[in-house]
Formats: C-alpha cells, sequence, structure tokens
C-alpha cells in the first residue's frame, strides 16, 4: 500500500512539474512573440519615420524646437527658420507629406492671411558633406493658400531612398508678408499641429 502511495504520488509531482514547464514556456514565448510583433507593428502598421525638429537661433545655429510655434511679435517681412530630420525606420519606398493641422478656429483671418511659409525638401548624403533638392515651393505662400494645410503631399522619395536609417531635411521659413500691415505684429495665435506622415509607396492615401 505504501508503495501504491509512493507511486501516486511520484506521478504527482511528474505530472505537476510537467505543467508548470509547460505553462512557463508559453507565458515565455507569448512575451519573445509580443514583444517581436510590437516592434514589427511599429514598423509595418506606424508611422515608418521618425521627425526631430529644430529652430535657427540668433547665432544662426539650430537648436532643438521642444514647445509649439506661436505667431507673436512678428514684424512683417521677417521670417523664423526651422528645420525637420526625417529618418526613415524601413528600407521600404515612402512617400512622405507636411502638413499643419488643427490651426485655431479663432485665428485672426488678417493674420492667417499674412503668414507665408516656404519649405524646401532635401535628401543629404550618407557623409552629410552634401544634399540634394528634392521639392521647394515656389516662394513665400500665403497659409490660407494651403488647402487644409497641406504644405506638400505625397512626394515618392523611392530613388533617394537607399536604406532604412536615410535621412531627410525639410527646411521652412514661417513669418509675415512684408506688405502687411504694422498692426499684424500686434496680433498672436498658436500655429497648430505641424505633421508629418509617411506611406508605403503603393499604399492608398489614409494610412501610414
Amino acid at each position: 500500500m505504501r508503495k501504491n502511495f509512493q507511486l501516486y504520488k511520484t506521478i504527482i509531482l511528474v505530472a505537476a512539474s510537467a505543467i508548470t514547464l509547460i505553462a512557463v514556456t508559453f507565458a515565455w514565448f507569448g512575451v519573445s512573440n509580443n514583444g517581436t510583433f510590437e516592434s514589427f507593428k511599429g514598423v509595418i502598421e506606424g508611422n515608418p519615420v521618425s521627425v526631430d525638429f529644430y529652430q535657427k537661433g540668433t547665432d544662426d545655429e539650430y537648436a532643438a524646437l521642444d514647445g509649439d510655434i506661436t505667431l507673436n511679435n512678428f514684424v512683417p517681412g521677417s521670417y523664423n527658420c526651422y528645420k525637420m530630420l526625417v529618418t526613415t525606420k524601413t528600407a521600404d519606398p515612402l512617400k512622405l507629406s507636411f502638413t499643419i493641422d488643427d490651426l485655431p478656429s479663432d485665428m485672426p483671418a488678417a493674420l492667417k492671411s499674412a503668414v507665408q511659409i516656404k519649405y524646401t525638401l532635401v535628401k543629404d548624403s550618407s557623409d552629410g558633406s552634401s544634399q540634394t533638392v528634392i521639392s521647394e515651393s515656389n516662394g513665400y505662400i500665403s497659409l490660407d493658400e494651403y488647402t487644409d494645410g497641406v504644405i506638400f503631399g505625397g512626394i515618392d522619395l523611392t530613388q533617394y531612398q537607399s536604406a532604412k536609417g536615410d535621412i531627410f531635411t525639410i527646411y521652412y521659413e514661417i513669418g509675415l508678408d512684408p506688405n502687411s500691415s504694422s498692426d499684424i505684429s500686434l496680433l498672436s495665435s498658436s500655429l497648430g499641429y505641424v505633421n508629418i506622415s509617411a506611406q508605403r509607396v503603393g499604399i492608398a492615401d489614409g494610412g501610414n
């Protein structure tokens, strides 16, 4: 009888160990698979670029831009200079768009029509020694002339991409029309949200 008890006890211990091992294995696999999936998902379903924002200071050097762009204390004919470093997170060919979203509904109409923007999109060489111009605006364009805040949309970067980690730079200037009234400088407003988005070439508009 004692031998049977020991046998049953051994069987129960072995079964419990097996169940524990299986549970730990599935738990590890679940965490590992989830981590891989999340990393994969971040490239495929998320925005496949990262962006760093900078503003040029009075010393002509660019420093990181941490806050919003605010339209205040501008003098007609003066412009602030900014740049965005866009780094690809995939080797897949991309289309790039630059928009200004969610302009304040109470933004004075006179200010909106006086604000001007111009941009240049370039590709940096691998060693940073040269840049190739991909697209640029035709001089300064009034903010209210950009339909739905689209500065440029869906520019195909295919021929400029070589690998994951390619760097593109968007230089842009924001200021007031030199022909606008000096009273415009007394008005102020937030510019809304500067937004960079990228899509894989061949994917319908509306997704990243």
